[in-house]
């Protein structure tokens, strides 16, 4: 493993916190989740991580969830709106969003865990995700790189992440149960640190 479930748990309670404060769209979430875990395990762990964006499939407790459009020649691809965002690092796939799963999706019963693999470990196709746990990635640059251009022109995403990399501290270090934050309007918010709880990994 690349990191520990614990810190792996509070990664994504941090982010997960913030965007709740925020009311973001969960369509969007995966950017977020993706570009602040990141940022977080560049600086708090010194790992090249890199946040990727396309297609992405997953069968997790045989429920096979698909982030790609169907396209006109009847392949599908994750350049379109369906897309998902997730963080490679050293060889790791790692994807903080996958706790929030039940959330982006109320009819999705599945339990909240940690979604860490080797990268060595993806499935060959989209076909082969037979088991619980399989996972397909495929990312699309360039879709990836205009969406997150318009996206960074906003300059709370900047604050925003600065923010969670702060409140983040590696196990057993305490972190703080809540942090204080500006908007805009120099309003200021107490943000509780919030999140489901994790049963293993997939």
């Amino acid at each position: 493993m690349l990191i520990t479930q614990s810190d792996y748990h509070r990664i994504y309670r941090v982010i997960n916190s913030l965007l709740i404060n925020e009311n973001a769209n969960p369509a969007t979430a995966s950017m977020y989740f993706s570009t602040f875990g990141a940022f977080i395990l560049e600086h708090h762990f010194k790992v090249n991580a890199k946040p990727k964006g396309g297609l992405a499939a997953y069968n997790l407790e045989g429920k096979h969830i698909l982030f790609a459009d169907q396209r006109d020649d009847g392949y599908v691809s994750g350049a379109g709106e369906n897309f998902h965002c997730w963080v490679e690092a050293d060889g790791w796939a790692i994807d903080f969003m996958t706790p929030a799963f039940p959330e982006r999706a109320p009819d999705l019963v599945i339990p909240s865990r940690m979604f860490q693999r080797p990268l060595s470990s993806m499935a060959p196709s989209i076909n082969d995700l037979g088991q619980s746990g399989d996972f397909f990635y495929r990312s699309e640059p360039e879709a990836t790189n205009r969406r997150f251009a318009d996206w960074r022109k906003h300059p709370m995403i900047g604050d925003l992440a600065t923010v969670a990399t702060n409140w983040f501290r590696k196990s057993p270090k305490k972190m703080q149960a809540s942090i204080t934050v500006r908007d805009q309007g120099g309003k200021t918010n107490v943000v509780p640190l919030v999140g489901n709880s994790l049963v293993g990994a997939w």
